[in-house]
């Protein structure tokens, strides 16, 4: 069994050279297929001998080669999980499905990507953006680039950062330019003098072409951005969101005045009816009075009775 050691976004991973290979039509698996067209018959024949001395559900051979894979570390773990078992996790909470579907396409697995629009119910296949005459020359996968953007290390490929021609970070990356970035340090890190969360969304945009701002980046801290690497379709798809959430803030201020309007109703009515009932309380308080006066006029009554028996029957012992 091959062993394969892969770097994706910056992230060491190791999986099997049949897993990364198991769709062969793939762009994951043709940047892996001259590994085994490369491989001796010699080769072949010492990794089988390991596998069958008791290695074959372990690592039967491992190359030093790191293998640049240009895509998101969570998504391709979920795409690991896939190759192998056939299985799409669905409680992953910290991954976005639209940026699964996003590396799944950029990775060519057509199934993968079938299965993914089936679960969001989406019958309408976005359409792949198109893809010039120079990136057809690069493979997605190739020319590893390391960035540092205002103190966050990104790594990508050249091609990714090269995707849209006419931009000003394309002019920046293509070979021979003459508007290279301003630094390289020693080690061959570009520094870039950016926002880093701004940047991500950026580079996202130019993997998959879709907008992904995550919560706790705001379209108008993108907008200097993409407007100083010259991005205008991102630039329209971030004033469109703009707008959407200006709708929806519009919407919500709306829907605040009006229960405010009914709250201050509510209020109303309940004045009023407190005042009527303390206009009840005032007649009760006046009707109790009344009776109270009442109940002193029999008190008296009583006692005048009880004098005129007493005075009656006095008057009747003298009589005797």
């Amino acid at each position: 069994m091959t062993w394969v050691r892969l770097n994706v976004g910056g992230e060491i991973m190791e999986t099997s050279l049949a897993t990364v290979t198991k769709y062969p039509d793939s762009h994951l698996a043709k940047m892996f297929m001259s590994v085994q067209e490369n491989r001796s018959s010699e080769d072949m024949e010492m990794a089988d001998n390991s596998a069958s001395s008791g290695e074959a559900l372990g690592k039967a051979e491992t190359f030093n080669i790191v293998y640049n894979v240009d895509c998101d570390p969570k998504c391709f773990k979920l795409i690991l999980s896939w190759l192998r078992y056939g299985v799409v996790p669905h409680d992953s909470p910290d991954t976005d499905r639209r940026v699964l579907r996003g590396a799944a396409e950029h990775c060519g697995l057509k199934d993968l990507v079938k299965e993914l629009i089936s679960d969001n119910d989406n019958n309408n296949v976005k359409e792949k953006p198109k893809v010039n005459s120079r990136e057809k020359a690069l493979s997605p996968m190739t020319d590893w680039l390391r960035l540092n953007v205002g103190g966050t290390i990104y790594e990508t490929s050249r091609s990714t950062l090269t995707s849209d021609a006419e931009s000003t970070l394309a002019r920046m990356f293509e070979p021979n330019s003459n508007l290279p970035p301003a630094t390289v340090t020693e080690e061959g890190c570009y520094q870039i003098d950016a926002c880093p969360r701004s940047f991500g969304v950026v580079l996202n945009w130019l993997r998959y072409r879709s907008l992904i701002l995550g919560s706790d980046v705001r379209a108008e801290d993108v907008l200097p951005v993409a407007d100083y690497f010259g991005l205008p379709e991102l630039r329209t798809l971030l004033e469109k969101h703009q707008e959407k959430e200006t709708e929806k803030e519009g919407k919500l201020v709306s829907c605040l005045e009006e229960s405010v309007e009914k709250l201050e109703e509510v209020l109303q009515h309940v004045e009023c009816e407190i005042s009527a009932i303390n206009d009840k309380l005032e007649d009760f308080k006046i009707e109790m009075s009344t009776v109270a006066s009442g109940m002193d006029d029999l008190w008296r009554l009583k006692c005048e009775l009880s004098n005129i028996s007493g005075i009656l029957s006095n008057g009747f012992k003298n009589m005797k």
